[in-house]
């Protein structure tokens, strides 16, 4: 058995306890594994070496999206680059896509669109001729949303270059490193998310509804949960949005997501003063006890 093997492994087993862990408990064990990865690459060789490196590269990517959960910018960024940095080493083209199309999507959710825009679309770029459909697909999607975020209506041709796309991938079996199939709940929750961006809240409703299906994570299902509380309160649903999002802090709080927490905020922030303090009452009350210490 290779090195790689047991070091890829025990990512695995990170990655199914990050799903219902909070990241602050993750991250240390984590990093220190990406480190035990890199020192046993360096020192290897040939085709060994590359498999190390790839193996680097995945556990780089989960340590940078826990350090996305704990809403360490500078850290995310750093073993975001250093993901794909590892997995060029490897000489494995995909994987250097996926990790990049990954950094994309995380700079579009912290407010760096127009960055993640320009990864994604160089990930897009680079996509070998032979690169399964569900890779086309997932790229697609995650431009959509970033132009939603921009509030280029482009995103809903995105959408459906991505559905194509995916409809050419569902009756084959996923490829290495993407290891899922975008169904239609799938890509309705990249279209809820965009259209809720782009002020369309009644396709953000439908895509919503049909993207219920779509397996998540706890912390993943609460940030899906504000992007719909936004489209929610744009259609002047003011009691659901907040509703939602309160449903959302409860998750951040309870896996300590400051990710998830901080979108809360956000979102709260966005309402302003223009929604009645009888609805906003017990969110404002929950968000406050970040600073007083009081949980509820």
């Amino acid at each position: 058995m290779g090195d790689e093997r047991p070091l890829i492994a025990t990512s695995l087993n990170y990655r199914q306890l990050e799903q219902r862990t909070p990241a602050r408990v993750l991250a240390r064990p984590v990093t220190a594994h990406l480190s035990l990865a890199h020192d046993l690459a360096r020192r290897a060789n040939g085709k060994q070496s590359a498999r190390l490196a790839a193996a680097v590269s995945e556990i780089a990517g989960l340590a940078a999206w826990l350090h996305a959960d704990l809403a360490d910018p500078a850290q995310a960024r750093r073993y975001y680059k250093m993901s794909i940095a590892a997995a060029q080493q490897a000489r494995h083209p995909l994987l250097a896509i996926y990790m990049q199309g990954s950094f994309g999507q995380y700079a579009t959710t912290v407010g760096d669109a127009v960055h993640g825009l320009r990864l994604l679309r160089d990930a897009t770029g680079r996509l070998p001729h032979s690169a399964p459909p569900t890779a086309r697909a997932w790229l697609a999607s995650l431009e959509a949303v970033s132009l939603g975020y921009l509030g280029d209506r482009a995103a809903l041709k995105a959408l459906d270059d991505a559905q194509r796309h995916a409809d050419a991938s569902f009756s084959g079996d996923p490829v290495w490193p993407w290891v899922f199939q975008l169904d239609a709940a799938k890509i309705a929750s990249y279209r809820a998310v965009a259209a809720s961006r782009l002020g369309l809240p009644k396709v953000a409703a439908e895509a919503f509804r049909v993207a219920n299906g779509s397996a998540r994570s706890p912390k993943q299902a609460a940030i899906v949960a504000v992007e719909h509380a936004r489209a929610t309160a744009s259609g002047g649903h003011l009691d659901q949005a907040c509703a939602l999002t309160l449903a959302a802090y409860d998750i951040g709080s309870q896996y300590e997501s400051e990710r998830v927490c901080q979108a809360v905020h956000d979102f709260r922030a966005s309402l302003g003063t223009r929604a009645p303090q009888r609805v906003t009452a017990e969110l404002d009350e929950r968000l406050h006890s970040a600073y007083t210490g009081r949980t509820n």
